[in-house]
């Protein structure tokens, strides 16, 4: 029967990502007052990108961005290479940014040509993939964005599914992290964030309690690294209380744009809502900042965490390219569970 679960978990893993990105597209960069000011009610379902200075060229609910396309990224390796390969997963990135259209932002104080969505350090590591570095060294140095937060679910899936050693996992949590982000806080981050995707796969109900448990025993293992540690473990206090949107947004910066920021702004909506897929995914949306990573991850928590089926909102079927997205995640689960 676990077998069954995790099969079912993985098949919706992949749209289940889009969904949070499509949701939390539209607004990116928002703060919280804008969107309520905007959006009285709160944002509660897809809307149209138009607002979204990078994707107002679409006016169809459903747009997701480079979330969902890095995720992709990552299941096309594993499902290509059956195994863990930090070449195929570099290769597989490189097929994503040439795919990807560039458009002028400013950047350093200059206007300048980027991919659409793409995060800096992401970007930069990719041109470095492009010009022959070797994927163990192209990281930016320092990078602390949450590009390896946002897209490591289909990877850990895949080590879950493949029993894989805790040793290993950690190894390869750490190639794909440094691939792109070489810091030592964002590979912590990487791992305490692999140990809970972990705890929601395997528990059989959540419970707040135990949650908690998890995340302090990965801060405790995973900040070993880090000069100071104490930052982490109180950025992630205001969690073992009651959350709710107010108290996100106090105990965070509200942008979430940052990894550790990240995840305490997701994993708040996530609790504030135990979980539940749909109220989750639209607690982060309306937290304001990173909407899109942030509920995406959250979309990804929900999907790991739920047992039965995945009730996501009707309008989930208005996703871009839901078919492809299916496809994707059906492929992944029978390579994952391949002798």
């Amino acid at each position: 029967m676990e077998k069954d679960i995790l099969k079912r978990q993985g098949r919706v893993l992949i749209p289940a990502i889009a969904y949070g990105d499509a949701a939390g597209l539209p607004v990116e960069t928002w703060s919280a007052e804008r969107i309520s000011e905007r959006f009285p009610q709160g944002v509660h379902e897809l809307i149209p990108t138009n607002e979204n200075p990078f994707f107002g060229s679409s006016e169809n609910p459903g747009t997701w961005s480079d979330d969902t396309q890095l995720s992709i990224a990552v299941a096309k390796a594993l499902i290509k290479a059956r195994r863990f390969d930090i070449t195929a997963l570099a290769e597989s990135h490189l097929e994503a940014y040439d795919a990807t259209d560039f458009i002028e932002r400013e950047r350093n104080g200059v206007m300048t040509n980027v991919k659409r969505g793409w995060g800096g350090s992401t970007t930069d590591a990719i041109e470095k993939l492009h010009a022959g570095v070797s994927p163990l060294a192209s990281g930016t140095v320092g990078g602390q964005g949450n590009g390896v937060l946002m897209k490591m679910a289909p990877l850990r899936y895949w080590q879950y599914a493949r029993q894989t050693p805790i040793v290993e996992i950690y190894a390869q949590l750490d190639q794909l992290t440094t691939m792109t982000h070489d810091s030592n806080l964002t590979r912590a981050v990487t791992k305490v964030h692999g140990d809970v995707l972990g705890y929601l796969l395997r528990t059989e109900q959540f419970e707040h309690k135990a949650f908690i448990s998890v995340l302090h025993a990965a801060l405790a293992v995973h900040s070993f690294m880090l000069k100071e540690s104490g930052p982490l473990f109180e950025l992630f206090s205001f969690l073992e209380k009651p959350v709710t949107k107010e108290t996100i947004l106090e105990n965070t910066d509200g942008k979430g744009f940052h990894a550790p920021q990240t995840l305490a702004m997701a994993y708040g909506a996530f609790m504030a809502h135990e979980g539940e897929f749909t109220p989750s995914v639209y607690e982060a949306v309306n937290l304001g900042g990173d909407t899109d990573s942030i509920a995406s991850i959250v979309a990804t928590m929900s999907a790991f965490k739920t047992k039965g089926i995945l009730r996501m909102p009707i309008d989930h079927q208005n996703i871009e390219r839901i078919d492809m997205l299916k496809s994707v995640s059906r492929q992944l689960v029978k390579a994952a569970f391949e002798n």
